[in-house]
């Protein structure tokens, strides 16, 4: 991110996101230089329609981000033209000591501008990519900044661009979602999806509509919180509890409990998350506001997450449920997996129905007759001899084992889970009965399942 305040990137990145959503105002927008605004805290013009205004205003412009108009006037209906919007977003990066620093180029230099030192600030944000300088030809920055171009600055100031690139084709869940601009999409997403900017009441965006003073006074009141370090801090978890909603953290010089906003933004490797995915013994950083409740959250170090490993025969693989169930036996690496049938054709004789077909099993069988129509783990080797008293292939048993519960464990399967078969990636659906397999697991969740496929088997 372009900052000028000293503070973490990505956290600030994706913490400025969680702002104030701005309702939808107009009036013309007024032309004069910062020199010729007034700073003060009291405005006349800021009445009872403004209320909810007010103290962000003042605030605003006792830190010079906002000023007032000669007159002790604010004009807070007045439209904010782009010009003025990237001049407030450089105050609240506190990045107006480098103007001096800047060079304006002759691209710049051709643009009409109402005073001397908008070349610098217009040549501070092309530096910034807040504004990129192809789009200068022929852009008036003196015309009021609609919603969805505020939008634009802000997701480029945080230097989120390449997600807004990703979500240009989202459909927006606004009735009039087709007014936004194609190239615009990915921008109105993050700004939404993120807390930043919504639609009003009747379900649109008003995407056209330009932003006022007032409105963009309460959105650099709530950015400006995010740059404080004192509403900042970091520290491991060291105890979450969601029903209260409060979160426990501790640091080399302190242990501090927050209450936590109920829509508070937890972001993880990127991602947005929610408090209930926050582990004992993260490492994080949080955002608090003005009464110091925690507004956002985001996860610098992931503690090390309790796994577990569990080797066995595959005996169920159940797509619907999304789960796999081992036989787990020590004893064991190879087996078949099947249902126990009896074959009268051509004399009397076991078979075992498997998902690869049936086998007929000679050997150790005396004990197998209880166990008729039940799935059952039998353990041997193919053999190739013939007989004329039976057909298919036939596995000389050794021993067999019943599938009892004490004997299973079952994990479950989600969008991250790694299938890796035969040293390839693959899905669950590869997976077949009698497969050995060793699964890594968070709880019962498998994070990642090996396969190897039964050498006797795999060429069969």
């Amino acid at each position: 991110m372009k900052t000028c305040r000293k503070v973490g990137v990505l956290f600030l990145a994706a913490a400025l996101l969680i702002v104030f959503t701005l309702p939808v105002f107009g009036a013309e927008a007024g032309n004069l230089s910062p020199g010729q605004l007034k700073k003060a805290a009291k405005f006349n013009d800021v009445d009872e329609n403004f209320k909810w205004a007010k103290d962000a205003i003042e605030r605003m412009c006792n830190q010079g981000v906002i000023l007032g108009y000669p007159g002790g006037v604010f004009r807070p209906g007045n439209n904010v033209t782009h010009l003025e919007a990237i001049i407030m977003a450089l105050r609240v990066m506190g990045c107006e000591e480098e103007l001096e620093d800047v060079t304006i180029n002759d691209d710049i230099k051709k643009i009409k501008l109402p005073w001397d030192d908008a070349y610098y600030y217009v040549a501070l944000a092309v530096e910034k990519n807040i504004i990129k300088p192809e789009e200068l030809k022929g852009f008036n920055l003196n015309a009021p900044a609609k919603r969805y171009e505020v939008a634009r600055y802000i997701v480029r100031a945080l230097d989120m661009e390449s997600e807004a690139t990703e979500h240009m084709d989202e459909e927006l869940p606004f009735k009039d979602a087709k007014a936004i601009p194609e190239n615009a999409i990915g921008y109105v997403y993050v700004a939404v999806k993120l807390g930043l900017m919504e639609g009003d009441t009747n379900g649109t965006f008003k995407p056209n509509e330009p932003i006022t003073r007032a409105e963009m006074a309460v959105l650099m009141d709530r950015l400006d919180v995010f740059f404080a370090p004192e509403n900042m801090f970091a520290g491991t978890i060291e105890d979450i509890d969601l029903d209260e909603l409060t979160i426990t953290l501790e640091n080399d010089s302190e242990t501090v409990t927050y209450n936590v906003l109920k829509h508070a933004t937890v972001y993880i490797d990127g991602k947005y998350y929610s408090l209930k995915d926050l582990n004992i013994g993260d490492t994080v950083k949080v955002i608090l506001d003005k009464n110091e409740n925690v507004i956002f959250i985001q996860v610098t170090e992931r503690a090390d997450e309790a796994t577990t490993t569990v080797k066995g025969l595959v005996v169920d693989v159940n797509k619907a449920k999304k789960s796999i169930s081992l036989f787990v036996h020590d004893q064991y690496k190879e087996g078949f997996v099947g249902v126990l049938r009896v074959n009268d054709i051509e004399g009397r004789h076991y078979e075992l129905e498997t998902q690869r077909g049936h086998y007929v099993l000679i050997g150790e069988i005396d004990e197998l007759e209880d166990y008729v129509d039940e799935k059952i783990v039998v353990f041997g080797k193919m053999i190739d001899e013939a007989s004329i008293y039976m057909r298919g292939p036939m596995i000389e048993v050794t021993d067999f084992a019943l599938l009892e519960a004490e004997d299973i464990e079952t994990f479950y399967i989600n969008n991250d889970t790694k299938v890796i078969i035969d040293g390839e990636d693959e899905k669950l659906s590869g997976i077949t009965e009698g497969d050995y397999a060793e699964i890594k697991a968070k709880d019962d969740v498998a994070i990642e399942i090996e396969v190897e496929t039964s050498e006797e088997l795999k060429y069969k």
